[in-house]
């Protein structure tokens, strides 16, 4: 290591020795970033650069960065006017290429090998070796700058201001397999936390696929549960990192798996009740479901996941899905969308025009429940054989209306016959009224 500073002092405190290596161009060339960008290097070092990060490209020199007689490390010098810069190299014991930064008030740095970060403030330069060693100075002192340590230099104080870079966070996801409705998101959340030294944290979200992996966001995240929204279907890796108050972000969290299986419904079929409800020959598109195994009813056999699925020769029945040799499943309830309407026709014994006759009619699904009040239903009222408009009302499954008197003799039959919103019959009743000039009662 003694070798390695003596070199890089040498290189400080002589000019002549950059004059001598070739520059990038007869002036600096200016790196700079309206927003958040990534820029390769010659060489291979990738920049990340954020929003009003400014940089000059000044030359490329060798530098003797690994063990003594090995090759000089190609090394491209910059110099930080202000802002955030990432660096990411591979990490080697002998260096195929690194990044030298110049630094206002005299502070530098070399980055080479894993992930480095430069940071140029008003009144502060910090160096942060987070994942790899690097090497820092002010001035001619240079020193180590080992893995997991972050290092600032205040004004023109050579002193530097040391803190670790923060440890990766615990993390959490509400549910790491779950089913989304086709008019709404599934309720997700990602609990992180457990570092000290943290601000603030931060989620990166990644949508994996077949042979791929890509970033969908990275969002800032407090201690505790944090929404994951805006999901489509698919399957997605959840990471999180700390960020103290330099900004200097420790490593990733251990990687949350979260599948989403997504759901597109037939015309006429709804979620209730936890299952999806849906006619006899009608099918659920499954979607976010590829790589995924299935299995039906309480058969233990599972086979490659449909595209769709539907109901076992019209009747109810159960989809379990789940990842390849992962015992965790996702049950997704199939059940037919049949309504019965439970009609009743009062009173029993009833004349015309002295009686009101009132119709109720209760309304449940193929288990018996109550269905909601926002299930479509057809209601009909009719007097012999002609329909007559009555005035519905209705309060969750209880649909109730008062018949108007018909006019003349009698006697009549006033029917009720009720279908669901695809014309499917639900429930029917009937009642025979008599006239006002005769004793007869009505009978069913």
């Amino acid at each position: 290591m003694k070798f390695r500073v003596s070199a890089l002092a040498g290189v400080c405190a002589l000019p002549a020795l950059f004059a001598a290596v070739p520059s990038f161009a007869a002036e600096p060339v200016v790196i700079s970033a309206d927003t958040a960008t990534t820029k390769q290097l010659p060489g291979g070092a990738v920049l990340h650069l954020d929003a009003g990060a400014r940089l000059e490209a000044v030359r490329v020199m060798k530098l003797q960065l690994g063990p003594p007689g090995t090759a000089e490390t190609p090394t491209q010098v910059l110099k930080l006017v202000s802002g955030r810069v990432d660096v990411e190299l591979p990490i080697s014991k002998v260096p195929k290429t690194a990044v030298l930064f110049q630094a206002p008030h005299k502070a530098s740095a070399v980055a080479k090998g894993g992930h480095s970060i430069a940071i140029a403030d008003a009144d502060r330069v910090t160096f942060a070796a987070v994942d790899g060693d690097m090497l820092a100075a002010s001035g001619n002192d240079w020193k180590t700058l080992p893995s997991g340590v972050v290092r600032s230099f205040v004004g023109a104080d050579p002193t530097p201001q040391e803190h670790a870079v923060p440890s990766a966070p615990a993390l959490s996801v509400s549910h790491s397999f779950v089913l989304a409705p086709s008019n709404g998101a599934p309720a997700l959340a990602a609990s992180v936390g457990n570092v000290a030294q943290a601000q603030k944290y931060e989620l990166s979200i990644w949508r994996v696929g077949e042979k791929s992996r890509e970033l969908v966001r990275r969002q800032d995240a407090h201690p505790g549960d944090n929404a994951l929204a805006n999901l489509a279907p698919g399957h997605y890796e959840i990471g999180a990192r700390a960020v103290d108050a330099s900004g200097i972000f420790g490593k990733d969290s251990a990687f949350r798996s979260l599948r989403i299986v997504g759901t597109e419904l037939p015309t006429g079929a709804r979620f209730e009740n936890g299952s999806i409800l849906l006619g006899r020959s009608g099918r659920v598109k499954l979607l976010g479901a590829d790589g995924l195994e299935a299995s039906y009813g309480a058969s233990a056999h599972y086979v490659r996941a449909p595209g769709s699925v539907g109901l076992s020769r019209g009747d109810a029945t159960v989809v379990h899905l789940r990842e390849p040799g992962n015992p965790e499943e996702l049950t997704v309830g199939l059940e037919p969308r049949t309504l019965h309407a439970d009609v009743s026709i009062t009173p029993k014994s009833a004349h015309w025009p002295q009686d009101k006759i009132e119709v109720s009619v209760r309304l449940f699904d193929a288990r018996g429940r109550a269905v909601p009040e926002n299930v479509k239903v057809n209601a009909k009222v009719l007097v012999d054989v002609e329909p007559v408009a009555v005035n519905w009302t209705r309060s969750g499954n209880l649909l109730s209306a008062q018949v108007p008197a018909a006019a003349g003799r009698g006697p009549w039959v006033v029917r009720v016959e009720v279908s669901d919103e695809f014309g499917e019959p639900a429930g029917r009743d009937f009642l025979e009224i008599a006239g006002p000039d005769t004793d007869r009662v009505s009978s069913r």
